[in-house]
């Protein structure tokens, strides 16, 4: 059974469909931007219903009507009691997680608890929905990656295999996650830099590889472990996997490095592109604007907020796009000529090309 199509997020199960010569990142152009308090850490865009909602640090949930964009977003209802750090919408419920380490469902119509589910022993980091709506996937600081049937709220599996360690013994974090578009794989990445690729219906892993790039250990300064996968993304055909990040990091205390993305082989285990720019900032989302070749990641840090085009012809970004504050997330509309960021003090809309 397929998911009611405002069910499907772009930014995370399906590549939006784009005329190679159309596309023109160069022309980014903010057109408008709604507050809403404290930072939005995860959204939403019903196409059908042309409303952006989004939730963060409030454990609120807010919502942008796009037929009629006013300058701060409407405050609804309470999702958690705690920063909200993932949000989907499947026919008329929301499913959400939480540092609370809670999933919760919610009626999108009058914000009535449906249930409640205790999820993971640690903060919930990500939340996913596969393509069809029938699952949601999250990933959280007990470092296990879990299924669930997105109706009903009943766990169907839990992938173990993670590091509860970065190789020198410091604390890790499962950051990342993401479904290939026919949803026969979960990836899943940490802050040590391992990448896990799994598959559903074995319940075991199809592959795993180090990105070294994206993990920092100062053994000297602060003996700090930071960096980590923070974002990762499936091409359409599910066989490249895009990861982004921070690349080596030279000032620990301010978690000063590069903007980074990689693309790899996930089957057999090898880099095929690698994005670098000296744009000090994390990119925590990442996605294939299309086919090929674009792709778009986002985030911030000491150099600001960033939003990043790469079309994999060069290690160096095409284009830089400069948004108000970090961006956290963010997605495109089904033509990719609207993208919409949710981060530091709200939404930003975005006109491409």
């Amino acid at each position: 059974m397929n998911a009611d199509p405002a069910a499907v997020d772009p930014s995370k199960v399906e590549p939006a469909k784009v005329n190679p010569s159309a596309f023109d990142p160069t022309q980014a152009k903010l057109v408008s931007s709604c507050k809403a308090p404290g930072t939005l850490y995860c959204q939403w865009f019903d196409e059908a219903g042309n409303k952006l909602y989004g939730a963060g640090s409030d454990g609120a949930l807010h919502v942008v009507d796009l037929s009629a964009v006013t300058e701060a977003a409407t405050k609804k209802w309470p999702l958690h009691e705690n920063y909200v750090t993932g949000l989907v919408k499947r026919e008329a419920v929301f499913i959400s997680s939480s540092y609370d380490r809670t999933l919760a469902w919610t009626d999108a119509e009058t914000g009535v608890l449906i249930r409640r589910v205790p999820a993971h022993a640690g903060w919930i980091r990500e939340l996913v929905m596969s393509a069809d709506g029938q699952r949601v996937v999250t990933v959280g600081d007990d470092m296990q990656v879990k299924v669930w049937n997105a109706q009903s709220g009943e766990a169907l599996s839990t992938l173990s295999g993670h590091a509860s360690q970065t190789p020198e013994g410091y604390a890790s974090a499962l950051y990342a996650v993401a479904v290939s578009p026919n949803g026969r794989h979960i990836a899943s990445g940490d802050r040590a830099g391992e990448v896990r690729v799994w598959d559903v219906e074995a319940g075991k892993p199809a592959a795993s590889f180090r990105v070294s790039e994206f993990y920092t250990f100062d053994a000297q300064k602060r003996a700090r472990a930071i960096g980590g996968i923070r974002g990762l993304a499936f091409s359409a055909d599910g066989a490249r996997l895009a990861i982004s990040g921070i690349g080596q990091v030279t000032n620990v205390d301010g978690f000063v490095g590069p903007c980074r993305v990689e693309v790899w082989d996930w089957q057999g285990g090898k880099p095929i592109f690698a994005g670098n720019d000296k744009h000090q900032a994390v990119l925590n989302h990442v996605v294939f604007c299309q086919t090929a070749p674009w792709m778009i990641a986002a985030g911030g840090g000491d150099g600001g907020g960033v939003i990043a085009f790469w079309n994999q012809s060069s290690p160096m970004p095409q284009h830089l796009a400069n948004p108000k504050g970090h961006v956290q997330s963010f997605c495109l509309d089904s033509d990719s000529r609207r993208l919409f960021t949710a981060g530091h003090e709200g939404f930003q809309i975005w006109q491409l090309g």
